[in-house]
């Protein structure tokens, strides 16, 4: 993984994998996405993924929990701008671990200014913050069964952890990923700023091109760590209608 003490893959082409597309081309999170930005005019995010191998068989495994943190920036983005989303593709819960999340620290997010360091999206939140109530706050796992959307917004406080239950492994137990979660996120093409949509809309195509894996920001031009330039180039041929119309933030006229 490109952070495998978080379980978090963001590399190797892995935003451009069909696995990757294949969730995002369900039509359902395009539905729901369009419901919360009240437009169907959205751009896909060339997320990366989560996954968890079952560290009971391989102690070295185990990734880290306690990395509370926000993705967006409580300076320049003090707004709601960003809505983050999962769909797992396994179940979810405290014999697997998963994404925790702070209740209602969204309705405080202004408070990480004095934490907030840089111009970057990712800010962590130290236990003992205020936000965090010096520590007292307690993170709730999200429970979810395989495939389940799970959406949240950005300035909220929160990590992924691991296993709270532990179960033993028993003899002979075939050794699977206990967790695997596609990242994906939609913004409206309102949203970009930065330059003409035309423009955003040729980066983006050259992005796919050349086989890149961005954050979540969707409206926005920002490559994830572990990109590689050696990838192997893909062509635009081999997306359909509806695929690009997430590329580009248009409406396939059978999108719905």
């Amino acid at each position: 993984p490109s952070f495998s003490s978080h379980g978090v893959i963001s590399g190797l082409g892995i935003g451009q994998s069909e696995l990757l597309w294949s969730v995002r081309s369900n039509r359902q999170v395009k539905n729901i996405f369009a419901r919360l930005w009240n437009t169907r005019q959205l751009l896909v995010s060339f997320d990366g993924c989560g996954v968890f191998r079952d560290w009971r068989y391989n102690s070295t495994w185990k990734t880290n929990g306690g990395w509370n943190h926000v993705d967006q920036n409580p300076k320049l983005k003090p707004d709601r701008c960003c809505i983050q989303g999962i769909v797992s593709l396994t179940d979810q819960n405290e014999r697997i671990g998963g994404l925790i999340v702070y209740p209602r620290t969204h309705l405080r997010f202004t408070e990480l200014c004095d934490v907030t360091k840089t111009s970057k999206d990712f800010v962590q939140v130290p236990s003992d913050h205020a936000i965090m109530d010096q520590g007292r706050t307690r993170g709730k796992l999200v429970h979810c069964r395989a495939g389940d959307l799970i959406l949240w917004d950005s300035r909220l406080v929160h990590c992924n952890s691991p296993a709270t239950a532990i179960e033993e492994r028993r003899p002979n137990e075939p050794v699977d990923l206990l967790r695997i979660a596609v990242y994906v996120s939609m913004g409206p093409t309102a949203f970009v700023h930065s330059q003409t949509l035309d423009e955003f809309r040729e980066k983006r195509k050259q992005m796919v091109e050349n086989n890149y894996t961005t954050t979540h920001w969707s409206t926005e031009l920002v490559v994830s760590l572990g990109n590689h330039t050696d990838l192997p180039k893909l062509s635009l041929d081999k997306f359909d209608a509806y695929q690009k119309a997430l590329i580009f933030g248009t409406n396939d006229e059978n999108d719905e």
